[in-house]
């Protein structure tokens, strides 16, 4: 009689929950810092939550369902830089973050670039 391995048993989670807003956050932080992000979210939605004076993340919407987790990021880019590689970096940053942190499964993070800043209108956005 040979011995067939066991499968592990399933890390326990029950009794903790993670809001939309915990994985947002995570997310935000995830991409801040990588080159040629120029802002979050479309314009309307920054003027939006300037108004509000909403200082969560804005650009960045959540879907938990079922333990994993779909993340669209909306932003605009620096003129001259690579949408796919920007793209990439995004998502490969979420992920391991997200995981990392919450433990949920990231299923996909979707990239939708909404506009260009060109340096002379990033220049004087900067002032």
């Amino acid at each position: 009689m040979t011995d067939t391995p066991k499968p592990e048993a399933p890390v326990a989670t029950s009794g903790v929950t993670i809001s939309d807003n915990v994985v947002a956050k995570v997310a935000f932080k995830a991409i801040t810092g990588i080159e040629g992000i120029h802002a979050l979210g479309g314009g309307s939605s920054r003027a939006l939550a300037g108004l509000r004076g909403d200082k969560g993340t804005p650009g960045i919407s959540v879907d938990l369902r079922d333990g994993s987790v779909d993340i669209d990021i909306t932003m605009s880019i620096v003129f001259g830089s690579s949408v796919p590689s920007i793209a990439e970096a995004c998502r490969k940053a979420v992920t391991e973050q997200v995981e990392g942190t919450t433990g949920l499964k990231v299923r996909a993070v979707n990239v939708l670039v909404t506009d260009v800043v060109f340096p002379e209108e990033q220049a004087a956005s900067d002032d």
